[in-house]
């Protein structure tokens, strides 16, 4: 074996260590980008307890989220040798909400706020015999009585309707019925969130208003629910024994934002790593593969990878100005324009201009596969597994002919 021969195997086996010393170069350089991931994670948490911190100011002022108990009937009984507090059973119960809704602005945060006219009818199954003479107290509850607009109104037992400064209303009965019929009617502001108590032998609840985008929430969903042209309705009707082994059962309506930008930008960021591995990926199956035999310096894969991060940062920024979507295909755009820049100037200076182009059609694709599981949240799972079945069908068939053995 001569001289050339030696120089040639010493050629294969220095090649043959590059590849390989490059390609772990590229996965710690991957594990490292992480680092900033996780910061970036930090940045979305910290703008979204900024967002709550304006919520909280708006509720100051406004109102909370509104929880309404179930009203309650009550007297004092002074027959025994102990006096002692005593409820009626309340029998049907009976709520009508309806809800105008509207968005507040607390710098460039949008919070949804609404007015809610309720109407509480009902009655009362007197178990204790005769009343005449009992002083029988009506209660209502309210978990933030700052959105009262106005006093609420009591009527019971067919009396005159009162308008009272409280939450109570005292009234003297003069006989002994079966049952104590009741009305109560009162507005209150609040914001997000709208939940009753069901606590009668019958409940039947219908709540209303105007938004594009309600979630039905609570112990029990509707039963009946419309939404259509910017205006929802639903309707609860729940029996006593549905709710024997729940503790305060409730329904409700939470106003949600069409779309959560902090929500989906995190779940954007979820992705990160899948698509610095696959354009990292890509560049290195270049150099394996290209017959200028050009090669890509690790601080060039760091410049590639930081640009990709800068893309979460202006989403996150531009989203809480514009809309989502439209601050995904922004920040997108710029980001593509950057890294296809970047590639043509490092790469595309030679003969073959494939690869710059290979390159951006590949960012098109990721970014577009993205912003569709976005859009796909049911499906997210089932055509992320397709697509990472057709990405590595593609780097085995694009790889097949690598000798990693020798050049």
């Amino acid at each position: 074996m001569d001289e050339k021969d030696l120089q040639e195997i010493d050629k294969i086996s220095v090649n043959k260590e590059t590849k390989m010393k490059k390609f772990w170069v590229i996965v710690t350089l991957l594990l490292v980008l992480l680092i900033p991931v996780g910061f970036m994670h930090g940045i979305i948490e910290d703008r979204e307890n900024y967002k709550q911190e304006a919520v909280n100011k708006v509720a100051t002022s406004w109102g909370n989220a509104q929880h309404f108990k179930s009203p309650s009937l009550r007297f004092k009984d002074d027959s025994a040798k102990e006096s002692a507090i005593k409820y009626l059973t309340l029998y049907n119960y009976n709520a009508d909400v309806r809800i105008q809704t509207e968005i507040r602005k607390k710098g460039f945060f949008k919070i949804p706020v609404y007015t809610a006219n309720v109407l509480l009818k009902g009655t009362f199954k007197n178990s204790y015999g005769n009343l005449t003479g009992k002083k029988m107290i009506l209660k209502i509850g309210v978990s933030d009585s700052r959105g009262f607009l106005k006093e609420p109104s009591f009527k019971i037992a067919n009396k005159p309707e009162v308008l009272v400064t409280g939450m109570e209303h005292a009234v003297l009965i003069n006989s002994a019925p079966d049952f104590i019929p009741f009305e109560i009617s009162y507005s209150i502001r609040g914001l997000n969130e709208l939940f009753l108590n069901i606590g009668g032998q019958t409940n039947n609840v219908k709540i209303s208003g105007n938004w594009v985008s309600p979630s039905f929430e609570g112990d029990f969903l509707p039963m009946n629910r419309k939404i259509e042209n910017g205006n929802f309705e639903a309707e609860w009707a729940t029996p006593k024994i549905a709710t024997l082994s729940l503790d305060n059962p409730k329904v409700g309506v939470s106003l949600l934002l069409p779309v959560d930008n902090y929500r989906m930008a995190d779940r954007t960021l979820k992705y990160a790593f899948l698509f610095l591995s696959l354009t990292f990926l890509s560049y290195f199956i270049f150099e394996l593969t290209s017959n200028e035999n050009k090669k890509i310096h690790p601080l060039q894969y760091c410049l590639l990878g930081g640009a990709m991060l800068v893309f979460y940062l202006l989403l996150v920024s531009l989203s809480e100005f514009l809309a989502f979507n439209l601050s995904y295909i922004i920040s997108a755009m710029l980001i593509i324009t950057l890294i296809s820049f970047y590639t043509y100037t490092v790469i595309g200076r030679g003969k073959s201009k494939k690869i710059p182009l290979l390159i951006t059609s590949l960012m098109i694709i990721l970014y577009a596969f993205l912003y569709t599981l976005l859009l796909l949240e049911d499906f997210s799972l089932l055509l992320g597994s397709f697509g990472m079945f057709v990405i590595i069908a593609i780097v085995m068939y694009s790889t097949r002919n690598i000798n990693w053995y020798s050049e």
